[in-house]
């Protein structure tokens, strides 16, 4: 490993010596012709020829002299000709046009027998920093960056954090779902809001790389044709055929034997470094069908990977490392064994077992010049993609259910697929030298599916006695039955009209969605034991008598049933439309002033409704102000305008293109997750029931059975003419409005030395609508706590045991109406905001030489909630002081305080047959926000680990109880005295903790520490001689390359427990007691460790490519 690791940094090192020494779909060209002698000329010819593939654009000047090449190729070159009898013809070559960037090339025309004259070209010929038409927060990443930034997974995001204000794929502190990606201008998003981007479940990416020409992302942007997001918009240009036959062909891999070997503290531990392998492999294949008249262009690109389950391994008494786990391996044996004998179930390894994933992705792109002034072009993509996934946390009552606490069977996993399936139809027009159309039309199919591992069990957690959860047995909770079909029909028509100084464009768009989804969460049931011999005792018992109607110790027990005829699972289909027309003048006030401004208008509507559930009509609910309220399952939000106006401005200050002022305010609408209405549509209580019975005594009512599906109440016959006898229901108020904000930007860029800019930018969002849930069913807090703590409680401590009062959160004490166990009200609303300052500096980069970026951005973001996919789930999970009817405006999930980007890209060229090429990004910020939580329900609301925390003045106002985990010589006892001063030294060691004593923490109150990770490629390239080359590419990628120089380097913090106290009741004086909970059987006394996994130290990933 040190050979290897030397052999690589020794040629990272030597390439670099050895170069030191050596939405918009399209672009545009803009400028004005004029007479040398006379002024401004109308009537000029200017044509652009896109030399690679012979496409031919033309136009005429108008009386102004002014002209308009829109809907260009981007890249190039490009040949610019302007013409005009009785004058002399200029050309400019070597033009290239970038996206959403139009190069300005003004040209003075002569007398034929004249001097020639110099052409001015003001726009850069590989795009501008300083150009009339930036005027909002974006970044352009063009091919040479496509093809140079350090990347292992080739995924979009990759590239996207070139822009100051990102967060993966969350933007300006927004929720990562809110972005609109698009693909040659048309939508290509998972609108559903499972994930960001198709095929993010998997790992995967929608597009290959090498079909893509290059990226543009938006946060402000003031063209009226970016909508459908409150984050970012992100567009991909895909590449087209010209008329020369090219290709490329390429091979990537990386594993085990690639990865740095120590992390931790210091660096000095043994890392994890359990086997895998990663193949990637594909290309691309482009040329004309017939020259200068019909082009092809196809790309694939595949994907096989093993990579490990898990990187935990159990305790056998006698290994240690930064990954062994409390759990015993005799207790995982001896369980597998029982499970296989006694019930011929197999729950798989839990240790040492692989995750497999397989991903195909291709494209194939026709372009057709149909004559000088209609250009059409057709795309179809497709992705087949699938992966191995760990089960879920969520629904565990006793936090993680992989971690240095617990460990979960290897068939408690699951199997996801993503598949992908568009047609995108391109029209552009230009029917005068003032009118230009573009039509986009198409369908896209999403067909998202899961299966489970190992065959049918009911999911079992098993808790250590203390609440935590220890082992895992049996399928993920929400994967039986789980599917998602989506079809997107799209229509968009965008006219422009050039009118002197006014350029004009409207347009009108319409989205069709159309959901199918299977949804059975906790259909198979999840029962929590307190214990293994609780298990064990429950288990036996129903061997003995597998007709028994209640349990012989207390368990925690949730599922779900079918109320369908006969059983049959129960689907939530969906349907939504926009419709949505747009008006926007930019305008040229002066030379040196540009004003864009416009107003967006859209309707967002449902068609149908959900399922009528009559007695929820009946029933009584309270709105979180604790006010009556009425609920409705079958009402989904109606239609209603949204209208988005937005004004921006440059103003190039001198008129020379050296200090600009540009931004400029507006709305931005967003579609929503649409699995926010899906959920309504599907939790009615018609189709289906539910059971919850999870107060902190259990129930013995319910026996354990480990046949699948979970059994309904006794005497239940399903019938959705009638609602279940008990279920959960999610609804929406009639006032709900889409996501819309309110963002403003305010930016100043220098070019201070020839082509180096530095910028200062200010953002602003707002909300205007933002989601936000709660619970209809809860009812009315009934008092405070006594003591320092005095947050409110929703239930009596009217049970006693053992001398501790505990609070009774029985289903009766907490739902207003029995049968339902939650009532999730989705509302909207204008909750929290963000802003970022960014100063940035750059070199533009070039065809070959230098070109670098460094940038400084500070965040803050705040809001209510950061809802998941689940409305029940979105709203427990939550965190909060008082409830989570009633949170604070707090730290957003998203928010991103501090982050330093920096890139150096090189290329030079070395003889006739060879080049180098490196790039090396590096960032810098805090790594993400603590929420600290009491484990278990400390208010008697019945959600279990959102209560956060209260941060005691000094000991007086610690409360522990005493306990003992373990047993015979390994037993351990924790005097309610070791907490106190555990928990104090903690306390003392945490600086946010510390500042705040006799306060409540914050969601995501407590910063993570910097962490720096530098990343590099190189790429040695031999090439043949003429004009028809053909080029080896050598590359070498290697992720956080810095800690192959200091083994502490790039090593990530783990917190070590954000749940510190467990709840365990009222003492008899009514003050809250609590055990300070344990790390691998261990007090914790420090916020963090370093991490001792793959992802904590360097990796390489080696590749060659075939260019001709």
């Amino acid at each position: 490993m040190l050979n290897l690791k030397r052999i690589l940094l020794s040629a990272m090192a030597y390439l670099i010596a050895v170069s030191a020494m050596a939405q918009v779909t399209n672009g545009s060209i803009t400028g004005s012709v004029r007479d040398a002698k006379t002024g401004p000329l109308g009537g000029a010819s200017v044509e652009a020829v896109h030399e690679p593939s012979g496409t031919k654009y033309k136009t005429v000047s108008a009386t102004t002299g002014r002209y308009n090449l829109p809907g260009l190729r981007i890249g190039g070159p490009y040949k610019i000709t302007v013409s005009y009898v009785g004058l002399k013809t200029e050309t400019v070559s070597d033009v290239y046009i970038q996206l959403g960037e139009p190069s300005v090339i003004d040209v003075a025309l002569t007398d034929a027998n004249a001097q020639l004259q110099e052409v001015v070209v003001t726009g850069a010929r590989k795009g501008a920093l300083i150009s009339k038409d930036r005027k909002g927060t974006g970044t352009n990443i063009n091919k040479r960056l496509l093809s140079s930034l350090p990347t292992l997974s080739r995924s979009i995001t990759d590239f996207t954090k070139m822009t100051p204000q990102a967060n993966g794929t969350s933007f300006g502190g927004q929720d990562n779902r809110a972005i609109n990606f698009t693909l040659d201008g048309s939508v290509f998003n998972n609108s559903f809001g499972l994930q960001a981007l198709n095929g993010s479940q998997t790992g995967s990416t929608p597009i290959s790389l090498d079909a893509i020409e290059e990226i543009q992302v938006n946060v402000s942007p003031y063209n009226l044709r970016d909508a459908g997001f409150t984050g970012a918009s992100i567009n991909a240009v895909t590449k087209s055929g010209t008329n020369t036959f090219h290709g490329t062909g390429f091979y990537n891999n990386r594993n085990e034997g690639l990865v740095g070997t120590k992390g931790g503290a210091q660096g000095k531990q043994d890392v994890v470094t359990t086997a895998f392998d990663v193949k990637q492999f594909g290309g691309s294949l482009g040329g004309a069908i017939i020259k200068n008249k019909l082009f092809f262009f196809l790309s694939y690109e595949g994907e096989r990977r093993t990579d490990p389950g898990t990187a935990f391994v159990a305790s056998t008494g006698s290994n240690s490392g930064g990954n062994v786990t409390r759990v015993k391996s005799s207790d995982l044996d001896a369980m597998s064994t029982f499970l296989q004998t006694k019930f011929n179930y197999n729950p798989g390894a839990y240790q040492d077992y692989p995750f497999l994933t397989r991903s195909d992705k291709g494209l194939a792109r026709i372009d057709w010049n149909i004559n000088d002034k209609h250009k059409f072009s057709v795309r179809y993509n497709y992705l087949k993609s699938k992966k191995d996934i760990s089960i879920s946390n969520s629904g565990s009552l006793g936090g993680s259910r992989n971690s240095i606490n617990a460990m979960s069977f290897a068939n408690t996993a699951y199997e996801i697929n993503n598949d992908l399936y568009s047609a995108i139809g391109q029209l552009n027009s230009r029917f005068s030298s003032k009118l230009n159309n573009e039509i986009i039309f198409g369908y896209t199919a999403n067909r998202d599916y899961r299966a489970v591992k190992g065959g049918d069990f009911p999911t079992v957690d098993i808790q250590d006695g203390n609440s935590n959860t220890y082992m895992t047995f049996g399928n993920d909770p929400f994967t039986p039955n789980n599917k998602l079909d989506t079809d997107t029909w799209q229509f968009s028509d965008n006219l422009t009209f050039y009118g002197g100084k006014h350029t004009i464009q409207a347009g009108i768009s319409y989205e069709a969605f159309n959901y199918v989804n299977g949804f059975t969460a906790q259909i198979n049931g999840i029962y929590t034991f307190n214990s293994l011999a609780d298990f064990y005792t429950s288990a036996n018992a129903y061997l003995a008598n597998p007709n028994m109607t209640t349990n012989p110790v207390a368990l925690k027990y949730t599922s779900a049933f079918s109320n369908m005829a006969g059983g049959a699972v129960w689907l939530a289909e969906t349907k939504a439309r926009n419709i949505g027309a747009y008006i926007q003048d930019e305008v040229e006030l002066e030379k040196n002033f540009n004003l864009t401004y416009g107003v967006r208008l859209e309707v967002p509507y449902f068609v149908g409704s959900g399922y009528v559930n009559t007695q929820v009509d009946g029933y009584n609910f309270l709105n979180e102000l604790g006010q009556p309220t009425k609920l409705s399952t079958s009402i989904l939000p109606s239609a209603k305008l949204m209208v988005s106006p937005r004004v921006g401005f440059n103003y190039d200050i001198n008129g020379d293109k050296r200090i600009q002022v540009r931004g400029g305010a507006g709305l931005f609408t967003g579609r929503p997750p649409f699995v926010f209405i899906s959920n309504q549509v599907g939790n009615n209580g018609v189709q289906s029931g539910s059971l919850n019975l999870t107060s902190a005594a259990g129930t013995t009512a319910i026996p354990f059975r480990p046949t699948t599906p979970s059994a309904a109440p006794a005497g239940f016959v399903p019938n959705p003419a009638v609602p279940a006898p008990s279920y959960n229901i999610a609804t929406s108020e009639e006032t709900f409005r889409f996501p819309k904000v309110f963002r403003s930007n305010l930016a100043v860029d220098y070019k201070f030395y020839k082509d180096i800019v530095v910028g200062g930018e200010l953002v602003f969002t707002q909300a205007i609508n933002s989601i936000y849930y709660y619970n209809a069913n809860l009812t009315a807090p009934v008092g405070t706590f006594n003591g320092p703590d005095q947050r409110v409680r929703y239930a009596n401590p009217n049970a006693i045991s053992g001398g501790v009062a505990t609070l009774n959160t029985a289903a009766s004490a907490i739902r207003i109406n029995p049968n339902i166990t939650d009532a999730t009200v989705m509302k909207s609303g204008s909750y929290g905001g963000s802003m970022s300052a960014t100063i940035k500096f750059e070199k533009p980069l070039r065809a070959k030489g230098f070109g670098w970026m460094v940038a400084y951005n500070f965040g803050s973001a705040r809001d209510y909630i950061n809802p998941g996919s689940i409305a029940s789930s979105s709203w427990t999970g939550n965190r909060s002081v008082n409830g989570n009817n009633r949170p604070d405006i707090a730290f957003s999930d998203y928010d991103l305080r501090n982050r330093v980007i920096a890139n150096i890209n090189y290329r030079t060229e070395i003889g006739k047959n060879a080049a180098v090429q490196f790039s090396i990004f590096s960032e810098t910020k805090n790594w993400g926000r603590i929420s600290y939580t009491y484990s278990g329900d400390m208010n008697g609301d019945g959600v279990a680990g959102n209560d956060l925390m209260y941060i005691p003045r000094n000991q007086a106002e610690m409360n522990f109880q005493q306990y003992t985990i373990g047993s015979g010589a390994t037993a351990q006892t924790f005097t309610a005295q070791m907490q106190k001063d555990a928990f104090e030294m903690y306390i003392n060691q945490d600086d946010y903790l510390k500042k705040n004593r006799g306060s409540y923490v914050e969601r995501n109150g407590a910063l993570m520490p910097y962490l720096t990770r530098i990343d590099a490629s190189a790429v040695v390239e031999l090439f043949t001689a003429g004009k028809n080359r053909h080029t080896i590419q050598l590359r070498a990628d290697i992720f956080n390359i810095g800690n192959m120089i200091d083994n502490n380097a790039g090593v990530s913090y783990v917190v070590n427990n954000s749940s510190l106290l467990n709840f365990r009741g009222l003492d008899a004086n009514g003050l809250p007691l609590y055990r300070y909970n344990t790390v691998n059987n261990a007090l914790v006394y420090s916020t963090y460790r370093k991490g001792v996994f793959t992802s904590d130290v360097w990796q390489a990933q080696l590749g060659v490519r075939y260019i001709f």
